[in-house]
């Protein structure tokens, strides 16, 4: 009986030993759980920051070769041309400023007297189909002002608002592109100041 006694104490310690080791692997199981699942979201953080990379590479290389590889027309200068004539003109030299040929290019040039469109006098035209434009090229484009209204522009008796428009496209041919720009004289500095534009060409831009 004595014996008994002696062995109960040593069964309950070697029992507290045991769980006590059972709640350490437990512990530690669970720490490397929680870690496992921090490496994991990190892992799916990386990847997402990845592919978040990889995109924002791909679209900044497709703008670099949307720019570098296609025309970009646009104007020069802007001034009157034969103005002592019969058939004074506002003179447009328009240009491509890239190093890619525009194809299927065409001009159009209107001008607006005190808010009246101007109607191109008989035998000229207000566009014309200028098909492929070389790089740094200088292209020349007339519209013809009757000569009372360009001496009361001259003058500063009429307000004149000239816009010009471009529609071209690039070699590949697939992306059609626009150049819109309005101008106004000042007859106080003898010059086209701007006066807006846009790079889209559609009807409500007319």
């Amino acid at each position: 009986m004595a014996d008994n006694e002696k062995e109960s104490p040593s069964v309950e310690r070697r029992d507290r030993d045991i769980l006590r080791t059972e709640r350490s692997l437990l512990a530690r199981l669970a720490q490397a759980i929680k870690l496992a699942d921090f490496m994991a979201i990190l892992m799916v953080f990386a990847t997402i920051c990845s592919a978040y990379a990889t995109w924002r590479t791909a679209e900044v290389t497709s703008l670099i070769f949307a720019v570098a590889y296609r025309p970009i027309l646009g104007v020069e200068k802007v001034g009157f041309d034969a103005v002592d004539s019969a058939m004074p003109a506002i003179k447009v030299d328009y240009r491509n400023f890239s190093q890619i040929a525009a194809r299927d290019a065409r001009m159009e040039v209107n001008a607006v007297v005190d808010g009246i469109a101007v109607m191109p006098p008989e035998g000229t035209t207000a566009a014309v189909e200028a098909g492929i434009l070389s790089p740094s090229v200088p292209h020349f484009f007339y519209a013809y002002l009757k000569p009372e209204l360009y001496q009361a522009v001259a003058a500063g008796k009429a307000k004149l608002l000239v816009q010009v428009k471009m529609i071209y496209r690039g070699p590949a041919r697939a992306t059609e592109y626009c150049y819109l720009e309005r101008m106004v004289y000042d007859f106080r500095a003898r010059v086209f100041n701007s006066a807006g534009g846009s790079d889209r060409c559609g009807s409500d831009q007319d």
